[in-house]
This record gives structure tokens, sequence and C-alpha cells, in this order.
């Protein structure tokens, strides 16, 4: 339904990889545009990806310096991206 999960750590395997397509579903539904959201166990940052993607604001806890680094960067450049309606 959601689509397969993409590995975007740099070759890091992550023990439970989450699709963002699912997440995104379920912020649309659960929350709306500029609620803040809190991921306390951030992992690779797909929540706050999607968080970016959807227009909610986020706020991401992880305790693995390397996934927060991962997280870190995969947030930025979601905020790269731009967003067109269509």
């Amino acid at each position: 339904m959601f689509g397969k999960t993409v590995n975007e750590n740099n070759g890091i395997e992550h023990p439970s990889p989450k699709p963002i397509e699912l997440y995104k579903w379920i912020l649309e539904v659960v929350t709306n545009p500029g609620d803040l959201i809190l991921d306390p166990f951030m992992g690779s940052g797909t929540t706050g990806v999607a968080c970016v993607q959807t227009g909610r604001r986020f706020i991401g806890i992880e305790i693995d310096p390397k996934y927060y680094a991962i997280a870190e960067k995969r947030i930025a450049e979601a905020q790269l991206q731009i967003r067109m309606e269509i």
C-alpha cells in the first residue's frame, strides 16, 4: 500500500525501516499542518522527513550519534526540496 522502504542511510542498515509514505499518511490523518510532532526515538529521521513534507514542525531525539547524523542530513535535504502542490 505504501511502497517499499528505501535504504537512504548511506549503506547503514536500520533495524526497523519505515516507508516515508506511511508516516506522511499517518501525520495527515491524525495531525494538522503546523502541529509539533515529537519523535523520542528518531532513528534515521523518517518522521522528521515526513513532517517537512507535510508541513508539520518536528523535534527528534536520538541517542545513537550515527543515526542522529543520518537523520540530521536527511531532514536538512528534505528542507531544501521545493514542495509543489498538484
